[in-house]
């Protein structure tokens, strides 16, 4: 089925980027938007933390993955749960390279900062697989940095402007807003700012839902 559109759809996307199901919200959409010729959208992405109690240079990875499952053999059980999900998406995770789990503020900060660049899009999806595929510690600014620097943001900018620190109470505010709306997880996606969808759905449902926006204009 092809669908014909006026202008590009566009998605809310609210994520974290150290979330798993989150980069697999990234794929899902992408394998949607490939299999229906002539469908455009425009992913807009909205910051939310997971865990915003983690402290600024994160926490053993170990100890983390013990206190959100309640043992060690849960957590292998979930991460096990998440690799053969991911496997659907083409992706496979690497998560015995994770040493730390990071605080995304930092790395929240510097994607808004991205787009200012048009390479917004690039960097979530190298954070991703910085963190998720070659374990890379996405909390830490060096890291983050060089992350940047890969996606066409000069580091002698984005360095400055992490120090300073004059966007910190603006991304605050939208993270807690998602927060007062009672949002607990991610990922959430608002398609054309009318139907919301809770989560990972199978592809048919959501190329359904951005049918319905397209019938819509």
């Amino acid at each position: 089925m092809s669908a014909k559109q006026p202008k590009p759809i566009p998605i809310d996307f609210i994520g974290d980027l150290a979330s798993a199901r989150c980069f697999m919200g990234l794929r899902l959409i992408q394998t949607v938007v490939a299999s229906v010729p002539g469908l455009a959208v425009d992913i807009r992405w909205h910051p939310f933390q997971i865990d915003p109690g983690l402290p600024p240079e994160g926490q053993d990875r170990a100890e983390y993955l013990v206190e959100r499952w309640g043992s060690p053999q849960k957590a292998r059980e979930a991460l096990q749960d998440m690799e053969e999900q991911a496997r659907e998406f083409g992706l496979r995770f690497a998560f015995d390279k994770i040493r730390r789990q990071p605080n995304t503020f930092e790395a929240h900060r510097l994607i808004r900062y991205a787009r200012n660049f048009g390479v917004e899009l690039q960097l979530i999806e190298s954070a991703f697989r910085a963190f998720l595929i070659d374990g890379v510690d996405i909390g830490d600014r060096e890291a983050l940095l060089t992350l940047a620097a890969n996606a066409g943001v000069d580091p002698e900018l984005a360095e400055p402007f992490l120090k300073m620190n004059d966007d910190v109470e603006a991304l605050q505010q939208e993270l807690s807003g998602f927060r007062s709306l009672g949002m607990v997880s991610a990922p959430r996606f608002i398609i054309a700012g009318k139907e919301t969808i809770h989560g990972l759905v199978p592809a048919e449902d959501f190329a359904d839902a951005l049918f319905r926006a397209v019938e819509e204009e």
